[in-house]
């Protein structure tokens, strides 16, 4: 059936999108005012830090580096000062959630974070793969200075991408299975290996913290769950 086919009909539908206008009549219900074809993106929110077990030993002085909001923790700018690691940056990540359901989630550069723990002249990136974010980290510590004691020798950050599911009214996050980055920092056989430490169930880091002097002389992630807060009228518009 052609509902246009009329010259009668034709001139009435000209009529209609001169009255609202083109952008009225494509992108925004004049009765409800919701846009048809795009949203306001659905925006991530976190609860609050919960810090994992260090591994390190008491020297220096204690650090904490959150990403900002709406960031998290993608890999850690690292140098190196003979078996040790000398310094540490955190590298977060922005969250970006797709206009439309189901919806998908990917990584971008976030805010550059500029403190280093520790000291040394060039660090070098140790990034998670792409879209994945860092959960946990395993490495080895050896002894340091004249009291022997334990600094960070290695770090390997184990990263997951983040899963978006449920309706567009009701949607939930969840973590795919993890990964491993290459091992930084000293030779991992010279040194003493630590149990891998793991944010709980279902949450991502989004700070680093733990103590530093002139080397990383203890390390902790900072973890958080996360969700995804929609507008009320992307869910109202696809139910």
């Amino acid at each position: 059936m052609q509902l246009f086919s009329s010259a009668p009909a034709r001139r009435g539908l000209g009529a209609l999108l001169g009255a609202i206008g083109l952008q009225g009549a494509l992108g925004c219900n004049s009765i409800t005012g919701v846009d048809a074809l795009r949203f306001e993106a659905c925006a991530p929110s976190f609860t609050s830090l919960a810090a994992t077990d260090d591994h390190g030993g008491p020297g220096g002085s204690p650090f904490l580096d959150e990403c900002p909001e709406g960031e998290v923790l993608l890999g850690l700018r690292s140098g190196m000062n003979g078996p040790f690691v000398s310094g540490i940056i955190a590298i977060c990540g922005a969250v970006h959630v797709s206009e439309t359901h189901p919806y998908t989630i990917t990584l971008a550069s976030g805010t550059p974070l500029t403190v280093m723990h520790g000291f040394t002249g060039t660090t070098d990136p140790h990034m998670c793969p792409p879209d994945t974010v860092v959960v946990g980290f395993e490495g080895t510590t050896g002894p340091f200075g004249d009291a022997a004691q334990p600094v960070v020798s290695s770090l390997r950050l184990h990263c997951a991408p983040l899963r978006a599911g449920g309706t567009p009214e009701a949607p939930s996050l969840s973590l795919g299975e993890s990964t491993r980055t290459e091992s930084f920092g000293g030779v991992e056989e010279k040194g003493e290996a630590f149990e891998p430490i793991s944010c709980p169930p279902n949450q991502v880091a989004r700070a680093i913290l733990g103590r530093s002097g002139a080397l990383v002389d203890a390390f902790a992630l900072g973890c958080a769950e996360p969700s995804l807060t929609c507008p009320a009228s992307r869910a109202a518009s696809e139910e």
